[in-house]
C-alpha cells in the first residue's frame, strides 16, 4: 500500500509534461536524423552551432523566463531588439559614431524603453500586455523610421568583437574551426 502512493507521488502532472516534452524532442531529433542524415544533423557539431548561431535569443529568452516565472508577460522584447539593433547600426554605419558611442546608445534606449513601460505598469496600473504591444508596435514604427532596409555594420572594432574566441581550458578547434570538448590523441 506505501509502495502504491509513493509511486503515485512521483509521476503526477509535472513529470507527465517533462516525459512528453523530453519525448517529442527525442522523436524531433530521430526524425531529423533521418531526414537530414546528409547534412550532418546528428554530429554533436550541430548543437554547438545551434548554440552559437542562437546565442542572443538564448539571452532574451532567459530574461523572458524570469518576467514569465513572475507572472508577467513582455510582447515587446523583439521591437526593443530590432529598435536598438537598427540604432547602433545606423549610428555607425551612417553617422560615424564610435562603436563604443553606439552601443552606449543602444543600452540607454532599452533601458528607457523598460523605464518607460515599467512606470506605466507599475505605477498607472495599465495592464502589461497592453503597455507592451503599444511598446512593440511603437519599437517597430521606429525601426521603420529609421531606415526600412537592412544596414550591414562593416566596422572594424565590431567585426573584432564578432570573432573573438573565448579559450576553452579541456577543448580543441580542428583545422576547420569546430570545437571538439575533449581531443583524444591517436596513438
Amino acid at each position: 500500500m506505501k509502495r502504491q502512493k509513493a509511486e503515485k507521488k512521483t509521476f503526477n502532472s509535472r513529470t507527465f509534461l517533462l516525459m512528453i516534452t523530453i519525448g517529442l524532442f527525442l522523436l524531433m531529433y530521430i526524425v531529423g536524423m533521418v531526414v537530414f542524415s546528409d547534412k550532418g544533423f546528428a554530429k554533436p557539431q550541430m548543437f554547438l552551432n545551434l548554440l552559437i548561431s542562437n546565442a542572443g535569443l538564448i539571452v532574451i529568452g532567459c530574461g523572458l523566463t524570469i518576467v514569465m516565472v513572475t507572472g508577467g508577460i513582455d510582447i515587446s522584447v523583439g521591437s526593443v531588439v530590432a529598435l536598438v539593433c537598427m540604432v547602433m547600426a545606423d549610428l555607425m554605419e551612417n553617422k560615424g559614431v564610435g562603436p563604443f558611442a553606439a552601443v552606449a546608445a543602444a543600452l540607454l534606449i532599452g533601458l528607457a524603453f523598460g523605464v518607460v513601460q515599467g512606470f506605466l505598469i507599475s505605477y498607472l496600473n495599465i495592464q502589461p500586455f497592453i503597455v507592451t504591444l503599444a511598446g512593440m508596435f511603437f519599437g517597430r514604427g521606429l525601426t521603420a523610421v529609421i531606415s526600412k532596409e537592412m544596414i550591414s555594420i562593416k566596422n572594424d572594432v565590431f567585426q573584432s568583437w564578432a570573432k573573438f574566441r573565448i579559450y576553452m581550458p579541456f577543448g580543441s578547434y580542428s583545422n576547420k574551426g569546430k570545437f571538439h570538448p575533449a581531443y583524444i590523441y591517436p596513438t
